[in-house]
């Protein structure tokens, strides 16, 4: 898929996996931007943007994002989690900070 590297400022070609692994071992972030908001099973949570960041190489953050806006709520995963919860190729536009 199409990946937007804002620190290098280039256009890269990555998997989910080649992704995730930037994330967990090189401290990187992924932002995944939708076009249309999305909301949690619950109906809770709304958001149209959500980044990915990596605590020690094993646990991951989400953080949510609405119309440009920070929202308090997060969500930790670990690394087996991540098939069912980071899907990039879901995404209107992937960048990597």
């Amino acid at each position: 898929m199409k990946v937007i590297d804002t620190v290098n400022k280039t256009e890269l070609d990555l998997t989910a996996e080649e992704l995730v692994d930037l994330v967990a071992n090189h401290n990187r972030q992924v932002d995944l931007i939708f076009a249309e908001p999305r909301t949690d099973e619950d109906g809770y949570l709304k958001w149209d943007h959500e980044n990915w960041t990596c605590v020690d190489g094993k646990r991951f953050v989400r953080s949510y994002f609405l119309q440009g806006r920070a929202l308090s709520d997060y969500s930790g995963y670990n690394k087996y989690d991540l098939a069912s919860y980071f899907l990039p190729q879901e995404a209107q536009e992937v960048r990597l900070g």
